[in-house]
């Protein structure tokens, strides 16, 4: 088995004289461009620049940070009544209204993207899946509302349309989040504030989900197929993932063959989740023991979600969040850890041979005796310089020990631990210039082995999870405070690895999709190179 598809050395020079030229050259063009005055919706209502709220764009600074905890109220304030509103007097009282352009905004994100694959499968060619240049613009736009009915109550919703969902379906228009908060319960200023919705949880975490530099590339996957065809894994930072192979929604019954599960059934290992993803529909209630001026935040919820048993009941995820600011060497910095448990929130599941043990198609879906819950604990922290912002986080993610009926399944091997690494640091050296750099690392639990009756000798011990790491270097040249343009890159590090090659003899062919004897999709992808503009307005 080769070590490296290419040294890691060698990947980094070839990307990096991809990279160079191409940057110089549109440098080069872009400096000749003015600032520009566009400010998004707040900006607009408080008549501030966008600076006020955002260090390096999409970025909070401590009092962004604040204005978002008070319900787009300046901190310390209940000024969400009044502040740039239209009066409308009537019989039973004045009526308050934002302008449209104080409480709506857009984001457009687009990309120019070439991926270098070391496999090109039969299978992702016929997904479109190559090595040439694609254009991903536009890609995703999104539109924003968000500000305050009255003092203490506000919203926010935001709709998506999109090009290609992660699962590589068709386009598509919806509500990504969509919330309403009810600040200083009581009166008392920054105490108890209460989100209800679908929003992310994490949105007070030291590394947020959402707000990242590297806006996410998304898989090419399908997960109605199990094992999931993974064609490529996403760009996004690993402490969010899910971290586990092998884990469905348990959706189907125990005896659905292979071809008759729904969009969804597997859990992609790469998938952000739990207190990590991108929304979550529930409540949270946040606040300051001792008020406003307290640096020591919490922050405690629950999520609805779907059982992994197969009886669609609800389940009821429970979180807990405290995070500490403080200042240090002149930075401003916090600190921030959480508990997430999912009771029945995936189940362990394999593919085995159905009732024609010749037919590769014929093959049956093996649950785990129960399903699994999931916990996750995590930290994060953030230090922010004038110029210099960065920020870590650490999660580990755990499951019950599967155990199932049939021996042969039960002869499989699997860890119950995985965790999850994102550093990042941007550096802004010039007003109108950012670079920075993300690492992401997952070590991987779940399936471990396949039973070895499932495999081809010699091929047992080859991995299912994996250990994967990522470097991600981006260049931004803000043209105005809600514009960039950048180019970006993902360098794979991770070890070259293959996929198990199954039994295929004359009388019994255990062949089962996605374990072919490939290189592992965690490994496949040698690295992205991509430019494109974010912009709101």
């Amino acid at each position: 088995m080769k070590i490296f598809s290419g040294s890691i050395s060698d990947r980094i020079y070839r990307m990096a004289a991809a990279f160079t030229l191409p940057v110089v050259a549109i440098s080069m063009f872009l400096i000749d461009i003015g600032e520009a005055e566009a400010l998004p919706a707040f900006a607009r209502k408080f008549q501030s620049n966008c600076a006020l709220c955002h260090s390096n764009v999409p970025r909070l600074t401590p009092f962004g940070q604040k204005f978002l905890e008070n319900g787009y109220q300046f901190p310390g304030t209940t000024d969400g009544g009044e502040t740039s509103k239209i009066k409308l007097d009537g019989a039973q009282g004045p009526v308050t209204l934002d302008r449209l352009s104080n409480m709506m905004a857009v984001r457009f994100r687009g990309d120019i993207q070439k991926a270098s694959f070391d496999n090109i499968s039969d299978e992702m060619q016929a997904e479109g899946v190559d090595n040439r240049v694609s254009v991903e613009f536009p890609k995703i736009v999104n539109f924003f509302f968000g500000g305050t009915v009255t003092k203490n109550i506000s919203y926010f919703l935001e709709s998506e349309y999109n090009t290609m969902d992660a699962q590589g379906g068709d386009t598509y228009v919806k509500f990504e989040r969509a919330m309403m908060q009810f600040s200083n319960i009581g009166g008392a200023q920054g105490i108890a504030n209460v989100k209800v919705g679908n929003f992310d949880p994490s949105f007070l975490f030291a590394f947020p989900t959402h707000r990242q530099q590297l806006n996410p590339i998304l898989p090419i996957a399908n997960t109605a197929s199990y094992p999931p065809t993974i064609n490529r894994m996403p760009m996004l930072p690993y402490a969010f993932s899910s971290k586990m192979f092998g884990l469905s929604n348990g959706s189907a019954g125990p005896g659905s063959p292979i071809g008759d599960v729904s969009e969804g059934f597997a859990i992609l290992p790469f998938a952000p989740t739990l207190y990590n993803a991108p929304s979550q529909t529930g409540v949270s209630v946040h606040g300051r023991p001792g008020g406003d001026g307290s640096p020591l935040m919490y922050q405690l919820g629950f999520a609805l979600n779907q059982k992994a048993d197969g009886s669609g009941e609800q389940r009821t995820d429970t979180y807990a969040m405290l995070r500490f600011d403080f200042q240090v060497a002149g930075a401003d910095a916090q600190v921030s850890g959480f508990y997430y448990n999912a009771p029945d929130a995936a189940r362990a599941t394999l593919v085995g041979p159905g009732m024609d043990m010749n037919d590769p198609v014929d093959n049956m879906i093996m649950y785990a005796v129960d399903p699994t819950d999931i916990t996750r604990v995590g930290i994060g922290a953030r230090a922010q310089w004038e110029t210099l912002d960065v920020y870590a986080a650490f999660t580990q993610d755990s499951i019950d020990k599967p155990t199932f009926a049939n021996a042969m399944a039960n002869s499989s091997q699997w860890e119950d631990s995985a965790s999850g690494l994102s550093v990042e640091a941007d550096w802004r050296f010039h007003p109108n210039w950012m670079f920075g750099v993300r690492y992401d690392q997952m070590n991987s639990g779940g399936l471990k082995a396949l039973p070895a009756m499932m495999t081809a000798a010699g091929s047992a011990n080859d991995a299912i999870n994996v250990t994967v790491q990522m470097l991600s270097p981006i260049l931004k040249y803000y043209p105005s405070p809600n514009i960039a343009l950048y180019g970006r890159m993902h360098i794979n590090l991770t070890k070259s690895t293959t996929l198990p090659n199954t039994r295929n003899t004359a009388d019994t062919d255990y062949r089962v999709a996605g374990f072919e004897g490939q290189e592992h999709p965690a490994s496949n992808l040698s690295n992205v190179l991509a430019f494109g503009v974010d912009m709101a307005f």
